[in-house]
């Protein structure tokens, strides 16, 4: 199979690509694809042309990062604080506002800015935000920048009974615990994450789809090697897409027993 590689605006640009057809394959974060099927914000229609591929690549793992200094201790302290919230059109802003809402508060209980992982850092060791997020796999450049200053800081964690319920009301997303060595911590962090999957275009023919995802799979190896972001992909969690499975894609895993 000859393939080429596109760059992209990244997982809110990919779902459309993959809807109308400009991209037989993407990658998205799971929350993002489930959000372009039904055609909520960011998007203002649905996809119906994307199907679930593989799912398990490297989570993109939430860290709210706050200083000692700041008072700040859990989500609710959040109200009212200036907070680094991403680059804009990045899905960590519409994350927040998912965390806010279920705690009851809104968007504009808390200040936005719109800065890079890495600036929103800085902003936070500078003393111009409160608490700066970033989101990814650790550890985190951002959040190793922020370390290197010396500061004294934390990560905000989902304590068990929040986390429970906003896993139960966003079942795209999954628990995570970041270990408190990684960034030198007092502990290890409880938090979420929104794992990233492989999606392609519901008009794929079943049996091309069938023989790529069996290709993936037989030759785990070297993908590995090419893509070390794939270590977190297992056929176990493979099938679990936010999206409903391609049919080639369904059909190869119920044959190695992972799915129903």
């Amino acid at each position: 199979m000859s393939v080429s590689v596109e760059v992209t605006g990244g997982t809110v640009e990919n779902p459309g690509l993959v809807n109308i057809g400009d991209c037989e394959v993407g990658i998205a974060n799971s929350d993002m694809a489930y959000f372009a099927m039904v055609g909520s914000a960011p998007f203002t229609n649905p996809h119906p042309n994307i199907k679930g591929f593989i799912n398990g690549m490297a989570p993109g793992v939430v860290h709210y990062a706050v200083l000692d200094s700041s008072g700040i201790t859990r989500i609710d302290d959040l109200v009212g604080k200036r907070i680094a919230v991403g680059p804009q059109g990045n899905s960590t802003s519409l994350f927040l506002e998912k965390v806010l809402n279920l705690k009851g508060y809104f968007w504009k209980d808390i200040t936005p800015s719109y800065l890079s992982f890495s600036e929103g850092m800085q902003a936070l060791s500078d003393g111009k935000v409160d608490m700066a997020i970033a989101s990814a796999g650790p550890p985190v450049s951002a959040i190793q920048e922020l370390v290197a200053t010396g500061k004294k800081f934390t990560l905000l964690e989902f304590d068990d009974g929040f986390r429970e319920e906003f896993l139960k009301a966003y079942p795209y997303y999954i628990a995570y615990v970041i270990p408190k060595e990684i960034y030198g911590l007092d502990k290890d962090i409880k938090t979420v994450a929104t794992q990233n999957m492989l999606m392609v275009n519901a008009d794929l023919d079943a049996d091309l789809v069938y023989e790529m995802t069996k290709a993936v799979f037989e030759n785990f190896g070297t993908l590995l090697a090419a893509s070390p972001s794939a270590a977190t992909i297992t056929l176990e969690i493979a099938p679990n897409t936010s999206i409903p499975l391609h049919e080639g894609a369904a059909r190869y895993y119920r044959e190695r027993g992972v799915l129903k």
